[in-house]
């Protein structure tokens, strides 16, 4: 059965969840059941289908009680993902000090953007990430880019800022950053930065 509080919160979040979860149709049928409307056996046909396990997978990971962040339920339920460009760099150690406005997340199921408080989430699919390079944060059970994965993805994601400060990165730390440099050497800066002229 379907939690009526569930449908609620679904509602009260349309930004969130339109189009990324349910589609417009979808969502009015939602709205419908919120408002405690008759539905039509179309609408009835909806709710039985894709749509109802969708809702049965929010109430799973949902708790009303003590609703856990709307970024982590988000995640949660796209399953197939992980945060890749500067938001992988800042967890991975490297750009501690960036404030990334928009987080990139590659996943196998949706497209597009969503906001998130301050933050723009835009979601990038592709069609597999089993190949993919990635850690999972301990403490959130967030997935992260690897630092080699980051670049990579920079064909998806095609941010040429995150390029930029990657290979920024890659000069000045080596070793630190990637695990084999040697497969990265071709991109590699080829004027040497002489430190001293900045006082390192």
């Amino acid at each position: 059965m379907i939690n009526q509080r569930i449908i609620h919160w679904i509602v009260e979040e349309e930004d969130l969840i339109v189009p990324t979860l349910f589609k417009p149709v979808q969502f009015n049928v939602i709205k419908k059941l919120d408002n405690g409307k008759k539905l039509t056996e179309n609408e009835k046909r909806y709710l039985r289908g894709k749509m109802k396990k969708k809702i049965t997978l929010l109430q799973s990971f949902m708790s009303i009680e003590q609703l856990k962040d709307n970024y982590l339920i988000l995640l949660d339920i796209i399953g197939s993902y992980y945060i890749t460009g500067l938001e992988a760099l800042k967890h991975n150690g490297y750009g501690w000090y960036f404030k990334p406005k928009i987080v990139e997340i590659i996943n196998t199921k949706v497209e597009g953007t969503v906001t998130l408080n301050d933050k723009t989430i835009k979601f990038i699919r592709i069609k597999s990430i089993k190949s993919s390079k990635i850690v999972i944060d301990k403490e959130s059970g967030l997935k992260y880019a690897t630092n080699e994965q980051i670049i990579k993805d920079i064909a998806f994601t095609k941010n040429k800022y995150t390029e930029n400060v990657w290979i920024q990165m890659l000069a000045r730390y080596k070793n630190m950053f990637v695990k084999n440099i040697d497969k990265f050497k071709n991109i590699l800066p080829k004027q040497k930065i002489d430190y001293s002229k900045y006082g390192v």
